[in-house]
């Protein structure tokens, strides 16, 4: 997870793990990068507004670098329909986030994976 507001990232790193998710916590989208290939997430959960490397920037680096191995959830403020469509996740959540509506959202991707697969 790529998110710089350190107490919603808690929150969403508790909700996950209560679940039965590996989570990761990264503060801004550069270290989700570094660290991606060595944890192999499944998911990532990236809000948009962040230091050093936004959520598109991650989302478009993830998709090169990862292809479609990694399902993206964007976690954000921002209106999606003033994202490219190369900065949108295969799901995305509008701020505030409840505790819910995260879980009901990786939940409903971890659906889709299955089917998938």
């Amino acid at each position: 997870m790529a998110e710089d507001d350190i107490l919603l990232a808690t929150i969403h790193e508790i909700t996950l793990s209560e679940a039965g998710f590996d989570v990761l916590v990264c503060r801004d989208g550069a270290q989700a990068l570094e660290v991606m290939d060595a944890f192999d997430p499944d998911l990532l959960i990236t809000d948009f507004s962040m230091p050093r490397m936004n959520g598109g920037e991650l989302i478009k680096a993830t998709r090169r670098r990862r292809g479609a191995r990694t399902a993206v959830l964007l976690a954000s403020a921002r209106e999606e329909h003033l994202l490219n469509d190369d900065e949108r996740g295969d799901a995305s959540l509008e701020k505030p986030i409840t505790p819910g509506r995260l879980l009901g959202a990786v939940r409903a991707l971890e659906a889709r994976w299955e089917q998938a697969a």
